[in-house]
């Protein structure tokens, strides 16, 4: 989470760096809207997807499940988890070929200048994996009992 924000005040820090330059001396710094979306938006993200896994501040939609029995919650939750856990690790596979592949062939965009972007790609995987992780822990969690969801975490209860 905080290598995300960190993210955030970098993509700060180089567009307004970007405007001031072209306001002041009419020069704009060549790459920025590259670096932007290759780098700073890959970061902001695909690095928080853990903690928000973590967290249960996924987007869900439990109109049913509130009104199943406790029993059901947490089997539903468990595999849910699990589906999650298989989703995203086909995800971090995937996208780690694709980024062995921009490795091997020194992947870069054309822009206002050159831009190297196959480092980007290698956070694709790194994200997806530790949501993915994040999700077994989940499921695990939901095995031994403990609190998983943000209304158990806070006191209520499934």
């Amino acid at each position: 989470m905080f290598i995300g924000g960190v993210g955030v005040i970098a993509m700060m820090l180089n567009i307004v760096a970007d405007v001031v330059a072209k306001l002041v001396w009419n020069a704009p710094i060549q790459g920025t809207v590259e670096m932007s979306s290759y780098y700073y938006m890959v970061a902001l993200v695909m690095l928080p997807m853990a903690f928000v896994e973590m967290q249960d501040q996924q987007i869900s939609v439990d109109l049913l499940f509130n009104h199943f029995p406790v029993w059901l919650q947490r089997a539903a939750l468990f595999f849910s988890c699990l589906a999650a856990c298989a989703i995203l690790a086909v995800m971090a596979w995937r996208t780690g070929l694709d980024a062995v592949r921009a490795l091997r062939v020194g992947e870069v965009v054309m822009g206002g200048r050159e831009v190297i972007v196959w480092p980007s790609r290698m956070v694709l995987p790194l994200g997806f994996g530790l949501a993915s992780f994040a999700a077994f822990l989940r499921a695990v969690l939901v095995l031994r009992g403990l609190p998983v969801t943000q209304s158990e975490l806070e006191g209520g209860h499934l």
